[in-house]
């Protein structure tokens, strides 16, 4: 599977008054690279609601591992990549390097929602299609 990188800098609004990363903050930076993941194989939000129907990826589970901690200025890389591939779900996998040590380890699983059929207001979880999982070999 593929995995994809991006860096980001800890800017001062993401710290707490000790200057290290408040922790959910993590999980925003593992959501843009979710998207920023799929974007990557040419899987854009436009092209997964326009083609697929998808309205997004819930996530019903979520966790992490906060192993060294981040401060104000630090550079950290975020690396994710899918682990695994259900009929309906995914498991995206997220690592922090700051300084090239892993920092935090975490998970996601998303799921694959599309409107609901009877009432448009309502979400239901629906098939990945297998060019989807395909784009990430």
């Amino acid at each position: 599977m593929k995995t994809y990188s991006h860096a980001v800098v800890v800017h001062w609004g993401d710290t707490d008054p000790a200057k290290i990363v408040f922790y959910p903050n993590y999980f925003v930076w593992f959501d843009e690279s979710t998207r920023m993941y799929f974007d990557s194989v040419g899987l854009n939000w436009d092209t997964l609601m326009d083609k697929y129907g998808v309205v997004g990826f819930p996530i019903v589970d979520a966790h992490a591992k906060f192993l060294l901690p981040s401060m104000f200025r630090d550079e950290i890389l975020v690396e994710s990549s899918i682990e695994k591939w259900n009929e309906k779900t995914f498991v995206v996998k997220h690592v922090i390097y700051n300084k090239g040590q892993k920092s935090v380890e975490g998970e996601e699983t998303r799921v694959w929602a599309l409107r609901h059929p009877d009432d448009p207001t309502r979400l239901r979880s629906g098939i990945i299609p297998a060019e989807i999982i395909q784009a990430f070999e």
